[in-house]
C-alpha cells in the first residue's frame, strides 16, 4: 500500500536512533516532506517552520510525528517527547496544514503478557493522544506503537493504518505477527471466596483518602466483611 497524497513527516534533529529514524521514513515511501525540528521545541519557532513548509499552497494528506520517541526529560520530570508533540498539535492547530496528525511512539505499550514496556516516558503520549483526540477532533488521527526493530513486515502495516486501513481505530500497536487495537474488555467474574478466590481482608487495613466520599463506602464495606481494624488517612495529610 502507499499512502495517498503528500504526507509531512517531522522529524527531530537529535535524541533518537538516526537509523531506526532513517528507516522509518524511507519506509513511508517517496511521497514525503521532511520537517526537521532541533533544539527545544518552541511554538513560535515551530509554527515559523511549518509555514515555511506551506508556503505555495501545499496541502497535505496527513503529518506524522516522530517527535515522540525524544528519550529524556524536560523539568526533570515530564518526558521530553510529550512536551514537544503537544507544541505540536498546537503549532500545526495554529497553522492549518491540511490532514490529520499520527503520533508515532516505540515501545510505549505492551499487546501480550510476554511483551515488556520499552519506554516508560513514551507512555505519556496514549495518555496525551486521549485528550488531543477531545480538543482537536479535526486534528488528531491516532497514536500508533511500533517496536523498536523494523521488519518490511511491520513498516507495510504502518502504512496502511496511515493510510485509513483501520477505519476510525485511534490508538494502534503494530507488529511483526499484526495490528492491534486497544480494547476495553469486561473484568472477569470474581471467583467465590468459598471456591478458594477473592479477597478476605484481616488484620489492620489502611485506606488512603478514606475521609472522601468513596473513602467512606470502602471502609464500610470493609467492616461489613468483617475487618475490626480500620486505618484512614486523608490524601492532604
Amino acid at each position: 500500500m502507499v499512502l495517498p497524497g503528500v504526507w509531512l513527516v517531522v522529524v527531530p534533529g537529535e535524541g533518537v536512533d538516526g537509523e531506526w529514524v532513517e528507516s522509518l521514513v524511507e519506509g513511508l515511501g517517496s511521497g514525503v516532506v521532511r520537517l526537521v525540528v532541533s533544539g527545544r521545541v518552541d511554538r513560535a519557532g515551530l509554527v515559523e517552520q511549518l509555514r515555511g513548509v506551506v508556503e505555495g499552497g501545499v496541502r497535505f494528506a496527513g503529518v506524522v510525528s516522530l517527535l515522540g520517541v525524544c528519550e529524556g526529560w524536560r523539568w526533570s520530570s515530564v518526558p521530553v517527547g510529550v512536551v514537544d508533540t503537544a507544541v505540536l498539535v498546537q503549532a500545526l492547530d495554529e497553522v492549518g496544514v491540511g490532514g490529520r496528525l499520527w503520533v508515532v511512539t516505540c515501545g510505549a505499550v505492551s499487546v501480550g503478557v510476554g511483551e515488556l514496556v520499552g519506554s516508560v516516558g513514551q507512555g505519556g503520549l496514549w495518555g496525551l493522544g486521549r485528550v488531543a483526540a477531545l480538543e482537536y477532533p479535526e486534528l488528531w488521527g491516532g497514536v500508533v506503537d511500533v517496536p523498536v526493530e523494523l521488519s518490511g513486515g511491520v513498516v507495510r502495516r504502518l502504512v496502511g493504518v496511515l493510510g485509513g486501513g483501520v477505519g476510525d481505530e485511534d490508538q494502534v500497536a503494530v507488529r511483526g505477527g499484526g495490528v492491534y487495537g486497544r480494547r476495553l474488555v469486561p473484568a472477569p467474574a470474581p471467583v467465590p471466596a468459598a471456591a478458594g478466590g477473592g479477597w478476605e481482608p484481616s488484620g489492620t487495613v489502611l485506606i488512603t483518602g478514606g475521609t472522601g466520599v468513596l473513602g467512606g463506602h470502602v471502609a464500610r464495606w470493609l467492616a461489613g466483611r468483617g475487618v475490626e481494624h480500620l486505618l484512614l488517612l486523608s490524601r492532604r495529610g
